[in-house]
């Protein structure tokens, strides 16, 4: 399994592991695309007794690890992420409540933590309120505000941040062939985000069209008002790929907010953050319309 930082969480994790203190919860938490998920995947496997896992098609997971995370649905044209469900939730408890095949532990992992549903998120408590000595529960966000207080008060926190863009370019340079370095421009490393270069790698194609529509929302000013209408609804037919998009938007913006020396120059950039901050965040936690959310935001420039 290949790791780009974190060399501090993952020796902790490590000697969490190897000890006799294991708690019965976890919750990974930081930014997206950073690694966290990885880092789960990596303890959970060691917690199960098979540190060194490979993952096939037949078998992506060690038989003692379970994984939940949020299906993605198209409806109408537009995609987005269902919540988790109580049900999906109990199954995935009743899992935890057979006894290990090998090891010490079974482990469920649940990604994008802040896609449970209250009611998936209450039968979760009663778990951790009567924890088994055998299962283990690895929650991974990037949104902890969604997680109800009563589960954070319960569960033990590891904090995962951004990778810095040295560690990211020295982890990708064994992977990197010929043909895809040039793709990805060294803005993407600087994000410190290494889940999201080495996306970029595998799907070149998919990421120049990302690209591309990153470079229009950098342009968005000299755009006229029928193209901002256009990209509005085209980006309002796939909701993560969105949200994905707005958050590598903002560190540009936020860039070049700090270049400007003029008051009202640096007024109505920093303006404009918290507009897109307002609608990334409805865009994350609402149902509301995505067109009307982008065509308010892309009008207000």
């Amino acid at each position: 399994m290949h790791i780009i930082g974190h060399q501090k969480e993952r020796a902790r994790l490590q000697r969490i592991a190897e000890g006799n203190t294991i708690s019965q919860s976890y919750l990974f938490f930081g930014p997206e695309s950073v690694g966290k998920s990885l880092c789960a995947e990596a303890f959970a496997y060691q917690l199960v007794g098979e540190p060194d896992f490979e993952p096939s098609t037949g078998k992506p997971y060690p038989f003692d690890v379970s994984l939940v995370e949020p299906v993605t649905e198209t409806k109408r044209g537009v995609t987005k992420q269902k919540s988790i469900s109580a049900l999906t939730m109990r199954d995935a408890l009743s899992f935890l409540g057979s006894f290990p095949s090998a090891g010490r532990f079974r482990v469920v992992i649940v990604k994008d933590a802040h896609k449970l549903s209250l009611s998936a998120q209450n039968v979760l408590l009663k778990t951790l309120e009567e924890p088994k000595s055998s299962a283990v529960i690895i929650l991974v966000t990037h949104d902890i505000g969604s997680i109800i207080p009563t589960i954070l008060s319960r569960i033990e926190r590891v904090r995962f941040g951004y990778v810095p863009q040295e560690e990211i370019e020295k982890g990708v340079r064994p992977l990197i062939s010929s043909g895809v370095a040039p793709t990805v421009a060294a803005f993407f490393f600087a994000l410190g985000r290494p889940g999201m270069v080495l996306s970029a790698m595998d799907d070149t194609e998919q990421f120049a069209k990302e690209r591309e529509k990153l470079g229009r929302l950098f342009r968005l000013s000299a755009l006229m008002l029928n193209d901002r209408m256009k990209l509005a609804e085209e980006l309002s037919k796939n909701i993560p790929e969105t949200v994905q998009l707005i958050e590598w938007w903002l560190p540009g913006l936020h860039t070049q907010a700090l270049k400007y020396t003029d008051a009202r120059s640096t007024r109505r950039f920093f303006g404009l953050l918290d507009r897109v901050e307002q609608t990334l965040t409805l865009l994350k936690t609402t149902q509301s319309n995505a067109r009307l959310l982008l065509e308010k935001l892309f009008f207000s420039l």
